[in-house]
């Protein structure tokens, strides 16, 4: 069987097990167990279906059995489980992705001793405490093996647990053991925790998934933090199984009352959210503020001559030609703008480290996930392992990345990387202060563990070579707010409007609006859930939903500007200009001098063809505003529509001398031809044409649609033929 049809199998059998189609799913599974030949299975679902049919038989006979229920989730358990092992098996024999190459390579360290693995790694640690002992040479020379050693065993570890099968109660014992070794109660841990959320994602395991559970206690931030991660991933994956396992559940109830759990929770999800703009970030650097960047420098070099940069005198000063510059560029706006991003926790450092990933470290899969430490290469190297040291403070820089910073650093000519050593340093030690005035209101701010994780899934998920071989977690749905088992975790106020807020902020509207929607259940009076609600609906283009909440916002808020305001123009757009007149002449009465509304108010005098009265507040917009040339337009249409030619064809003048779009010159062509000059009017449409990049065909589209009003101008219908080949001829 192709990896493809495996998995067809293998979601349908889910999906017949999810709509209580246990008969449809037996027979599937009888299939998938058909090509792995295996007898065991066989026989397990064979006494599985004899069970289902004692149930079934007991049922038509009439026979009242109090234990159906717990019989029946039973077997549903069991055919879930029997379908994974199948899968399981039928992909590592068929399956050329990652993770079955390198089960079928590992073969040999799934089923290792797990026992020699926890006593191997107390072994090492021992050892690193007597390293840590010595001094000079001699600890350098010791160190590096021994760093050798640690970092072999955590692969060994990480694939141990990655490309293991399901479980025993004894080998999740041992696995338990060794999460809490309190002889290394960070960098271990981490391995085993990403490694068995890999392998969930991959395929279900409850032994694991307790595992998981029970690290979300770790007194440990990093562990901790990464077993909570790892659970809203595992919810959101196996949402539809969870009531089958009561051991799940039990955990997940104890954990839901421990307010620290939630808060994290609701962190993951935010950095999630965020993690949605990285692209768009990344874009953004690379086509606004790059080119900026690459725009200034020339005009920084023609201030600026090396001279004057190596001169001592002044040597401590910043250039105040530089700022000005930034300022005058806008450079300094762009440049604001993604600290404040940064602030905030997006990430804007992911186009930075893109084409850093090549290094072989990364060729390991455990080392896009690694706690940083001080890599091999700065034992016994002062200024490496300076660098390595700042570096393991940062927190604004992912572990994947800092691993990718130092291997890039450390291969540096060493005058160059001494400079760069020197002032990432003296960066980081600035960041560090600013990151200390800022990360005062936890509530607001993700934690950085959190972040930096999220970020080390996001480097593997979207930079690995053989990123094509794993579901993208970060393109996987429904959003996690829509998880029964998530969102109960995140259903308190404070959580929801946290979580709509950064939707609404982010302008994702359909997920802010959902979230908007729960806490109007028990915010059923606040006006301003109804405005956002309502603004949100307007964006997705729902139109006559947006003015309900409008209209209930007004309700509660009969006073309010905004609110108004937006029940006119949605009025407008929904082509109920009499409507939209109403509430703009309310938004008049509470702004009388805002010349926005003017200008709507005409616009829908305009769409009501009252034109004179749409005349008066044009003109009064125009007499009002500096910026003139925003009512030249409604008052020509107006004067042409209303037969004054000449005050048409002086304001179309005006705007042709401006800044003229095609409407304009068509328009001035369309007063020509009404009053009866035809030759002036073919320039002008010629004009037209040419501005709207059109094709002959489709330009005289456009002018047949103002058809009707030349009718009322006096043009004869039967001459409109004519007067549209004059026009082809004059383009041709």
């Amino acid at each position: 069987m192709t990896k493809q049809e495996i998995q067809k199998y293998f979601e349908t059998i889910t999906q017949s097990l999810e709509q209580k189609k246990l008969k449809d799913a037996f027979d599937l599974l009888a299939f998938l167990l058909s090509q792995l030949q295996n007898w065991q299975l066989q026989e397990e679902l064979n006494e599985l279906q004899n069970t289902y049919k004692t149930m079934l038989l007991y049922l038509s006979q009439g026979i009242n059995d109090p234990g159906r229920e717990k019989i029946y989730n039973n077997l549903v358990r069991s055919v879930y489980q029997l379908t994974d092992t199948a899968v399981l098996q039928l992909k590592t024999a068929n399956d050329n992705s990652f993770f079955y190459e390198k089960r079928r390579a590992y073969r040999y360290l799934v089923s290792e001793n797990t026992r020699q693995l926890v006593s191997t790694w107390e072994d090492m640690a021992g050892k690193i405490a007597l390293v840590d002992l010595l001094e000079g040479d001699e600890k350098s020379a010791q160190s590096k093996e021994l760093e050798k050693q640690r970092e072999a065993l955590l692969r060994k570890v990480f694939y141990s647990v990655w490309l293991s099968g399901v479980w025993m109660t004894e080998e999740k014992d041992k696995w338990t053991t060794l999460l809490n070794n309190q002889l290394d109660t960070v960098f271990l841990p981490c391995i085993l925790i990403t490694s068995i959320l890999l392998n969930l994602l991959e395929t279900f395991d409850e032994k694991k998934a307790i595992l998981l559970f029970d690290a979300a206690h770790s007194e440990t931030p990093e562990v901790r933090e990464r077993a909570i991660v790892g659970i809203v991933l595992f919810l959101r994956k196996y949402n539809n199984r969870l009531p089958l396992y009561v051991g799940i559940t039990e955990r997940l109830n104890m954990l839901a009352e421990n307010p620290a759990f939630m808060h994290q929770v609701r962190h993951v999800l935010l950095q999630f959210i965020l993690s949605r703009e990285t692209e768009k970030i990344t874009r953004k650097i690379k086509n606004e503020l790059l080119p900026e960047v690459m725009k200034m420098a020339p005009k920084l070099g023609e201030k600026l001559t090396l001279d004057d940069l190596m001169n001592d005198a002044g040597m401590d000063e910043k250039n105040p030609e530089w700022q000005t510059r930034l300022i005058e560029s806008g450079l300094q706006d762009k440049l604001q703008e993604f600290s404040e991003l940064q602030m905030e926790g997006a990430d804007v450092m992911h186009s930075s480290f893109i084409h850093l990933k090549n290094y072989a470290f990364f060729n390991e899969p455990a080392n896009w996930f690694s706690l940083f430490s001080i890599p091999n290469e700065a034992i016994g190297n002062e200024e490496l392992m300076k660098l390595a040291d700042v570096l393991t403070d940062a927190t604004l820089l992912c572990n994947s990345d800092k691993y990718s910073f130092f291997l890039s650093v450390s291969q540096m000519p060493e005058n160059y990387r001494t400079t760069m050593i020197k002032q990432f340093s003296s960066e980081n030690d600035s960041m560090r202060e600013v990151l200390k005035e800022d990360l005062h209101n936890p509530s607001q701010t993700i934690d950085y563990r959190i972040r930096q994780y999220i970020q080390d899934l996001y480097r593997f998920y979207k930079l690995h070579p053989r990123r094509a071989d794993f579901d993208d977690i970060f393109e996987s749905r429904p959003e996690f707010y829509k998880v029964p088992a998530i969102n109960r975790l995140i259903k308190d106020n404070e959580s929801l409007h946290i979580i709509g807020e950064y939707y609404f902020n982010k302008n994702y509207f359909e997920e802010a609006d959902d979230i908007f929607q729960m806490l109007l259940k028990d915010e059923p009076n606040n006006d301003v859930l109804y405005q956002k609600r309502g603004y949100c609906l307007q964006m997705t283009d729902h139109l006559d939903e947006a003015l309900e909440c409008y209209r209930r916002a007004e309700l509660l808020n009969a006073n309010n500007s905004w609110t108004i305001k937006k029940l006119a123009y949605c009025n407008r757009l929904l082509k109920q200009p009499e409507e939209a007149l109403l509430y703009y002449k309310k938004a008049e009465q509470l702004s009388p001098d805002n010349l926005s509304i003017q200008l709507n108010i005409g616009h829908c005098y305009l769409e009501l063809e009252d034109y004179d009265q749409a005349l008066k507040y044009y003109f009064k917009v125009e007499y009002l505003t500096k910026n003139k040339e925003k009512a030249w337009r409604p008052i020509a249409w107006c004067s042409f529509l209303t037969g004054k030619y000449k005050q048409a064809a002086d304001y179309y003048n005006k705007i042709i001398e401006k800044n003229p779009n095609a409407s304009d010159y068509l328009n001035a062509g369309h007063i020509e031809l009404v009053i009866g000059k035809m030759e002036k009017a073919l320039p002008l449409y010629k004009s037209a044409f040419e501005k709207s990049k059109q094709f002959p065909k489709d330009f005289i589209k456009t002018f047949l649609q103002d058809v009707p009003e030349l009718l009322k101008a006096g043009i004869k219908e039967d001459d409109i033929p004519f007067i549209t080949d004059r026009i082809l001829y004059e383009l041709s």
